[in-house]
């Protein structure tokens, strides 16, 4: 409240939001009969917003995150601080691979008539994360979602492991396709 320009009040809230949400999951994660998944009404398009924000606050120069919604997408039961981890882990990733300079499209879409573990959905929700990066090192690509695996140095090789694990929590798969030069990260979630 004491800082007078908008844009430093708009980075200091979302400084104290990602505390909060990092603590809760921290906490989760320390003890997870404690805090069981926490099922509520999401938005997809809020939890993108979210990501937005923080990475174009992480990244503020040369990155540009354009979105690609659709906007008649229903809202779905799910834990909605695991999926904001889980598009954070991929939106970060694809910047960091970048050195903050390119370009990240967050699209929604409906799929239809989709299996997701031998189970047949009618309707589900497409997301992808894609970016115009170098790749997925040809030489993990089959792996990246084994724990421990980075292609970045000093990485923890936990991120898409731990996306792998959220995303599976609510029933749905994610896949990786990626090439030099673009990079799609594709999560299915079933809308029951």
């Amino acid at each position: 409240s004491e800082l007078g320009s908008p844009g430093l009040r708009e980075y200091t809230q979302v400084i104290i939001k990602e505390a909060d949400r990092l603590q809760l999951l921290v906490d989760r994660l320390l003890a997870p009969h404690r805090h069981p998944h926490i099922v509520g009404d999401v938005n997809i398009h809020e939890v993108c917003e979210r990501v937005r924000s923080l990475v174009l606050a992480e990244f503020p120069h040369g990155l540009a995150v354009r979105r690609d919604y659709d906007t008649s997408l229903p809202e779905f039961r799910g834990d909605r601080e695991q999926l904001i981890q889980v598009v954070l882990n991929l939106v970060r990733n694809a910047a960091q691979s970048m050195n903050g300079r390119g370009e990240i499209v967050l699209r929604t879409r409906i799929a239809r008539q989709v299996t997701i573990a031998k189970h047949r959905w009618k309707l589900a929700l497409d997301l992808h994360v894609i970016d115009n990066g170098p790749g997925v090192p040809e030489e993990i690509r089959d792996r990246i979602f084994f724990p421990l695996v980075s292609g970045r140095e000093g990485g923890s090789g936990l991120g898409l492991t731990l996306a792998q694990t959220f995303v599976q929590q609510h029933g749905g798969l994610i896949e990786c396709d990626s090439r030099p030069g673009r990079t799609d990260f594709r999560i299915l979630l079933p809308l029951p």
